[in-house]
This record gives C-alpha cells, structure tokens and sequence, in this order.
C-alpha cells in the first residue's frame, strides 16, 4: 500500500509541474494584443518618446495619400494621441512633422489636427501588465497615433462661454451665469 501512496505522490507532483507548462494560457495582454489590439489603416503610429514612425504593416506615404482622397468626403477632423508619459511639447513637434508631409500630398485644403491632450487610448495599467519588452513597446506604440475622425471637433478658437440668466428663486431673483 505504501509503495502506491509512493507513486500516487510522485505522479501528482509531476503532473503539478509538467500540465502548467504544456496547457498554460497566454495573459489577457497577450490576448487582446493577438485579436483585438492591431494597428489600424490610415492610421499614423509613433514610436515612443520619438516623432520616427513606428513600424508598421503598411507604408505611410498610402496613410497620407488616403487622407488626401477622403478629406473632404470621409474625413472631417485629425486627432493626435500621446502616451501619458510623454510631453504635449513632444506632441506639437509630431504635429509639425506630419503638417509638412500632410502639405505635400493635401493642397489648396485646409486642416488642423486635434491634440488629445493627456487622454490615451489603452491605459498604463493595461501597458504595464504586459509580460514581455516587444508586447510593451506594441501597446506603447498604439497609444501615440495620428487618427482619422469622421466626427467634426471644434476649433479651441471657436469656442466661447455666453453667459445666460438665471433665476434662482425669490431670495436672490435674476443673475448672469456662465
């Protein structure tokens, strides 16, 4: 009896350490970057810290040439996006260098891109639970993006704050507020 208790033991060990290895399951990092997180066509990406480019499946002289076709017919505002750990400075640099490359293939048309400020488009909790280097620098590489909007942003020239009056009761009668 004691020498099956033995081999009960010995194989439960080895299948304790043997089944992680052969059935482990990647992150959920690692899944969302295999399905659902990919870089998208016409798209602009970044490298982090860096106005280079970052490596794309695509070329981006076809992003600037779609921009130039669909601007006026598909494409209404142009957004920038920065990783929170990168500087707005940074930012209106990537803007200056795609303004130059824009001009060349959009002319007689005027455009502005939108700084998205400190909103990202995948968190850094979600970047800094990745497990490997190249899966980090993916996600990073996601966040700081030149993007297509078909939706129209308002120029910060135009907005303006018109104050309205208010009533606020018999105690304080009729102001103006913002």
């Amino acid at each position: 009896m004691t020498k099956l208790i033995k081999t009960f033991t010995r194989l439960t060990i080895i299948f304790l350490f043997i089944s992680p290895a052969l059935f482990g399951q990647n992150s959920e990092i690692e899944k969302l970057a295999d399905a659902g997180l990919k870089m998208t066509f016409p798209s602009i990406y970044f490298k982090l810290n860096s106005t280079d480019y970052a490596s794309m499946p695509y070329l981006v002289d076809k992003c600037f040439e779609y921009i130039a076709l669909n601007f006026k017919s598909n494409i209404n505002s142009l957004v920038i996006w920065r990783d929170s750990i990168e500087t707005e400075k940074l930012t209106s640099k990537r803007i200056k260098k795609l303004d130059t490359e824009l001009k060349r293939y959009v002319r007689n048309r005027k455009f502005e891109i939108h700084s998205m400020g400190i909103e990202q488009k995948i968190s850094r909790k979600t970047i800094n639970a990745a497990s490997d280097s190249s899966t980090i620098n993916y996600l990073q590489s996601l966040n700081s993006l030149l993007e297509m909007s078909k939706t129209r942003l308002p120029s910060e020239k135009k907005k303006k704050i018109r104050p309205y009056l208010v009533w606020t009761g018999w105690k304080h009668g009729f102001h103006w507020s913002d």
